[in-house]
């Protein structure tokens, strides 16, 4: 099989919890099912199961409630940490305690989990670029209607597509252009909000240009009832419009680098 230049990011599509991290958890089973149901992207990883089979799948195989990959490393740099939601939470999204973790705890889970992790990301991400001399990164998410007590953006109403990514990475000439894909094929949309940004490997951030980065975010309620978790009857015609449009967004970047 021929090898994509591009990577399939999904880091929160997971509700597993291994049995000694929830062990260490606080919450009874009742609360910690209600932090679940809030903070996993749930289905993302269906959503884009047809979308380019030839792109390298990066999946992280347990709930963020044990590490968020997405966050940074050190609570120094990462601003949730104030909230006791850095890449490993002692809180829950509402602010109730989650764990209680020393240095030795906390270390453990991130070389269990979270460093593996991005290993794989950044070999992913080498691999492409040993191969093509370029990579893209896609970024997958969703988000809930109504925003969580901590999340920094709380205005409403919200876009059914936020795409995300930055100046450096970004492999779109123009915001305004990608809105219009988007709305063109029937969604509203946003660029960078109500999150920002899109994942690229330390090793390339902010360094090597070759890696461009975008994100997809899907808001929850086109594909799933956010009180019960459950998938809506037109879930698979929900996950063929966002790979159509994934692939409509990718095929704007590729025209305009010639990559291929």
């Amino acid at each position: 099989m021929k090898m994509s230049f591009m990577v399939l990011h999904i880091p929160h599509a997971s509700r597993t919890i291994p049995d000694d991290v929830r062990a260490s958890f606080l919450p009874d089973d009742t609360a910690i099912e209600r932090e679940l149901l809030a903070l996993t992207d749930a289905f993302t990883d269906e959503i884009v199961a047809d979308f380019h089979s030839e792109a390298e799948r990066v999946i992280f195989p347990v709930s963020r409630l044990v590490v968020d990959p997405e966050r940074f490393p050190d609570d120094a740099n990462e601003p949730m940490a104030a909230h006791g939601m850095g890449a490993t939470y002692t809180r829950l999204s509402t602010g109730e305690p989650l764990r209680v973790l020393d240095d030795a705890g906390r270390r453990r889970l991130m070389e269990t989990y979270y460093h593996p992790h991005h290993a794989r990301l950044e070999s992913a991400v080498a691999g492409a670029l040993d191969r093509h001399g370029h990579c893209l990164i896609l970024d997958v998410y969703s988000f809930p209607s109504t925003p969580l007590p901590r999340e920094p953006d709380q205005r409403i109403p919200r876009p059914e597509i936020c795409v995300g990514f930055d100046d450096f990475h970004s492999p779109f000439a123009d915001g305004a252009a990608v809105l219009r894909v988007c709305a063109a094929m029937g969604f509203t949309a946003d660029i960078n909000r109500p999150f920002a940004g899109s994942i690229v490997p330390s090793r390339y951030w902010n360094a090597d240009a070759r890696v461009k980065s975008f994100m997809v975010e899907i808001r929850r309620d086109l594909y799933m009832s956010e009180a019960t978790g459950m998938k809506r009857a037109d879930f698979a015609a929900t996950a063929t419009r966002v790979c159509a449009l994934m692939e409509e967004l990718v095929r704007r970047v590729t025209e305009r680098s010639g990559a291929c």
